[in-house]
């Protein structure tokens, strides 16, 4: 019996031990962007053409600082609860990693963090959560800190459990790469010539944040929604338009809206047309959190977008390819920064018999 089994057991909750594995393979992630809306009202920059721009390529890059965060998840079992609900219990592996270019333009890692989480249904009766979480918190199992938290079903979305509990790492993931830009803020390392990328879309990290910290970040996403409408006429998809742009050539900046803040998105190709085979690979969705001001002046400065846009293709090389499928959407500081992350995990072996 295992470890988890035997306290279950004691509280005379119901488990049944399952084969342990990754989730991961079994739950395609939709896309971020899925239920995004552009205003398309107005392009949101000073140059307000609804035109394609051509960016010009210079060496220089504006970005020293680059942020990932990553989670690994595994289902261990199910309980039937004390109110009739066949749940699962899934346990993850989640962290943050901030890596920089020092002087000798060698990446390196600056701060990183990592958690292991297993995630109740929060149907467990309260007592008995409490007596769990302190059991499995007041050790470390193998060497390894365990934090036990809670996860819900929401009703409204007719959520499936494992789905949920999924949705909490991933949140809590989140949550890990805000605090970690919280304190680069704090430090006082970030400028206008030392510029974050942070890896994926911006809109899961505004919640309850002053979007003043992500002045000098931007967030560049490999995958994107190609089926978005709204943007181009006759309810077009936006992928018709993205798969005509041409290397160094970038859409206008749209606006939408996210938890009472206002993000700037466009699109770059940073890939040479030939040395694809899909017609969306080398395109890269970046965002960047407007401020009072921006959202006062209708947009962004469009010499500003023009520069992340440049600074971006010169990140272009070198790049992983023969190492990551996704290398034509890849820029390769975020490549070593994902992968420095990736290795900091337990084995998926090891970690499932941590339970």
């Amino acid at each position: 019996m295992s470890k988890l089994a035997g306290i279950l057991k004691d509280k005379d909750i119901v488990f049944f031990q399952a084969d342990r594995l990754s989730l991961d393979p079994y739950f395609y992630e939709p896309f971020q962007d899925t239920d995004e809306h552009f205003d398309t009202s107005v392009i949101f920059e000073s140059n307000a053409s609804d035109t394609i721009r051509k960016i010009e390529i210079y060496d220089h890059s504006f970005f020293q600082y680059f942020l990932d965060g990553s989670r690994k998840t595994y289902k261990i079992g199910d309980i039937i609860t004390k109110d009739n609900k066949f749940v699962p219990v899934v346990t993850g592996q989640l962290g943050a990693v901030c890596c920089h270019r020092n002087e000798q333009h060698k990446l390196e890692k600056y701060k990183s963090s990592l958690k292991y989480v297993l995630m109740l249904y929060d149907g467990i009766n309260e007592h008995d959560f409490d007596i769990i979480k302190r059991t499995f918190e007041g050790v470390r199992h193998k060497g390894v800190p365990i934090e036990v938290h809670d996860y819900s079903i929401s009703k409204m979305k007719d959520e499936a459990p494992t789905n949920a509990a999924i949705a909490k790492i991933h949140k809590m993931m989140a949550d890990e790469e805000v605090e970690m830009l919280k304190s680069m803020i704090h430090e006082n390392v970030l400028d206008t010539n030392r510029m974050l990328v942070i890896d994926g879309s911006l809109q899961f990290m505004t919640q309850r944040f002053n979007p003043e910290i992500f002045y000098n970040v931007v967030g560049i996403s490999k995958s994107f929604n190609p089926n978005l409408t709204g943007v181009l006429k006759g309810k077009k998809h936006i992928g018709v338009l993205l798969s005509k742009l041409q290397f160094g050539q970038r859409t206008p900046v749209y606006k939408y809206d996210k938890m009472r803040n206002t993000i700037g998105a466009w699109y770059l190709r940073i890939r040479e047309r030939q040395n694809v085979k899909n017609p969306l690979e080398g395109v890269v969705k970046i965002e960047k959190m407007a401020l009072k001001e921006n959202i006062e002046n209708d947009g962004f400065d469009s010499n500003l977008i023009d520069n992340i846009s440049s600074s971006i293709l010169a990140e272009r090389i070198p790049t992983c390819h023969g190492r990551d499928s996704r290398w034509a959407n890849h820029l390769y500081p975020i490549y070593l920064t994902e992968s420095y992350l990736k290795a900091s995990f337990l084995s998926d072996k090891h970690y499932i018999n941590l339970f």
